[in-house]
């Protein structure tokens, strides 16, 4: 307690006592103000942070959304539900600049004429803001791709054109990677489409011929089919794989599907049209190697002979059930080292359906070979009495579904019309082509 002075009263130090009282007020109230404005300050920081933080991971969730998928539609729906998932917008749409000059296609909706106001953003690559909608050019250096269209209740910031702006960015770059990547698969499709046969036999053998890419890649491999009829009647039947994808396998291809048919025209057993393409692949400048089937067949006998060089069994489809053609095989075309071809003979009755085909068709990573092979057996056995390219299809269906496979497909179905006077049973024989 403040001890009182010579000549000062009670009252005085009371009121010295009040003064010091109401200035610590003062200065309290002044902290608390301070304090306030430094919590508030503290508050809108971190309100700033964690709206940068989860501006960032939204970035980072476009990004892995829209490098998902390489292909163009996935790409878009992809980035349109996770706008309108996170509420940055409540609806969506990308208008994507088609092959046609200043043409524009609106995903998802309707294909209606783009307005005045995208085309003008089309004809800038700049921003256009209306209160509750935004245009944002898609674009990739100078090419541009097409307009991300946005719509909400509330209008657009500075701050959310200049956000939305990295959002239109990023997905940019994930819609070009996905139609580089198409444009090089439908290239790759048309040829490898272009370098398949044009199969012509006579009225009574039936072909069905099907080729399937790989759901991944780019749309080229290794895979191939060949059907002729010989100048002496005799039909030739050819289906092999070149290990691998891509450029160097369909070039390996068209060489050893060029150099098969030419061996089989010039009237070499099917061994020995294999040792040849053998030799010849071993003399190319590639690492590639490849598996085959080779087939002759005399429609006027029945006899049909066949050689295989690493590559699946046939499957025959006859009046005494379903089964392979299984025998020893040679090993794969291109190995670095001879060896001995077996060739077999066998007689078939018309009526029966042959089926050459490549991996793809049978393997999966999650099972074993035998189970593929066992269930083409089930899906050739549900054919009876389609037609031979219904056929075809069935059997892709069954074996296939609807999962992408990731490895090529290629099937040569070949039934033989029941005619009377042809050959009626099974027998066989085989002989062995030296190296």
């Amino acid at each position: 307690m403040t001890e009182a002075r010579p000549g000062e009263t009670t009252q005085d130090l009371l009121r010295e006592l009040r003064e010091t009282i109401a200035r610590q007020e003062r200065e309290l109230r002044l902290h608390q103000s301070e304090l306030e404005q430094t919590n508030a300050g503290l508050l809108a920081l971190h309100a700033e942070v964690e709206l940068q933080r989860q501006r960032s991971a939204f970035l980072d969730e476009v990004s892995r959304s829209v490098s998902a998928s390489l292909r163009g539609r996935e790409v878009v729906d992809a980035l349109v539900a996770l706008i309108e998932r996170e509420h940055v917008a409540d609806s969506a749409a990308v208008w994507l600049v088609t092959t046609e000059p200043r043409a524009l296609k609106r995903l998802p909706g309707p294909d209606d004429a783009p307005d005045s106001e995208v085309m003008r953003v089309i004809a800038k690559h700049q921003p256009h803001v209306e209160p509750k909608r935004l245009l944002l050019p898609l674009t990739v250096g100078p090419h541009l791709l097409g307009v991300l269209e946005l719509h909400r209740d509330t209008e657009f910031t500075g701050e959310d054109v200049t956000f939305l702006t990295a959002v239109a960015a990023r997905s940019a770059v994930g819609l070009r990677n996905a139609s580089e990547y198409e444009r090089e698969r439908e290239l790759a499709e048309r040829l490898q489409h272009a370098m398949l046969p044009t199969l012509s036999t006579p009225d009574d053998l039936e072909l069905c011929a099907r080729y399937r890419p790989a759901a991944t890649g780019v749309n080229i491999g290794g895979d191939w089919f060949d059907a002729f009829t010989r100048a002496d009647g005799t039909i030739v039947l050819t289906v092999g794989d070149v290990t691998g994808h891509g450029l160097d396998a369909a070039v390996v291809m068209g060489k050893l599907q060029n150099a098969l048919r030419a061996y089989t025209a010039e009237g070499h057993r099917p061994a020995e049209a294999l040792r040849l393409a053998h030799h010849l692949l071993r003399g190319l400048d590639s690492t590639l190697f490849a598996t085959a089937v080779v087939a002759d067949l005399e429609l006027s006998t029945g006899r049909m002979r066949w050689a295989s060089a690493g590559h699946l069994p046939m499957l025959i489809c006859a009046d005494d059930g379903i089964r392979y053609l299984e025998r020893p095989n040679a090993p794969m075309l291109g190995v670095p080292f001879a060896f001995d071809i077996s060739e077999y003979e066998e007689t078939i009755t018309p009526g029966s359906d042959l089926l050459l085909y490549t991996d793809g068709l049978v393997e999966r990573r999650n099972e074993v070979l035998d189970d593929g092979l066992a269930r083409l057996t089930g899906a050739v056995g549900g054919i009876a009495g389609l037609p031979t390219d219904e056929a075809g299809d069935a059997i892709l269906s069954e074996m296939l579904g609807r999962n992408e496979h990731d490895d090529d497909v290629c099937l040569l179905l070949c039934r033989w019309s029941a005619r009377p006077g042809r050959p009626a049973r099974h027998r066989a024989r085989h002989v062995t082509v030296p190296r």
